[in-house]
């Protein structure tokens, strides 16, 4: 493990804006050192249950700058005289969902995960060895 690891994992919640939609759904973001590529974004249902998706932590820091991904998720920033956003599309082969979010709130989070684990860094907190072992003992019979 890397010295500048100062703790384990990060959360924020953010309220996103469906697109179409009046009311704003909460979201909530979490990272960990032990999943350093990967940020969870949680979606409350008004149901109470939460929709969990697995985003690259890549692909959250390039689309902040650039349309970016490509299949299931799509990031993209967004900007027009009064608000700037980070578009997060979800989705499959039956439909997308459209979600925006503050891009300053997106900002701080990654910053927040950069403090986790740097940027560049993730190898650097992996324990390879004990990764091939669970895969391979996964797939012994």
């Amino acid at each position: 493990m890397s010295d500048e690891i100062r703790t384990d994992a990060v959360a924020q919640e953010m309220f996103a804006v469906l697109h179409g939609q009046e009311m704003p759904l909460l979201t909530r973001w979490s990272y960990r050192a032990d999943d350093p590529y990967a940020v969870m974004m949680s979606i409350s249902r008004p149901s109470g249950r939460w929709i969990e998706w697995l985003l690259a932590r890549d692909l959250l820091v390039e689309g902040m700058l650039i349309p970016s991904g490509m299949g299931d998720v799509r990031v993209a920033p967004l900007s027009d005289e009064e608000f700037d956003i980070v578009e997060v599309k979800i989705g499959d082969d039956e439909g997308f969902a459209s979600l925006e979010f503050d891009r300053e709130l997106m900002e701080r989070f990654l910053a927040a995960t950069y403090e986790v684990v740097p940027l560049g860094a993730e190898a650097d907190v992996i324990d390879i060895a004990a990764e091939l072992a669970k895969i391979t003992n996964s797939c012994a019979g």
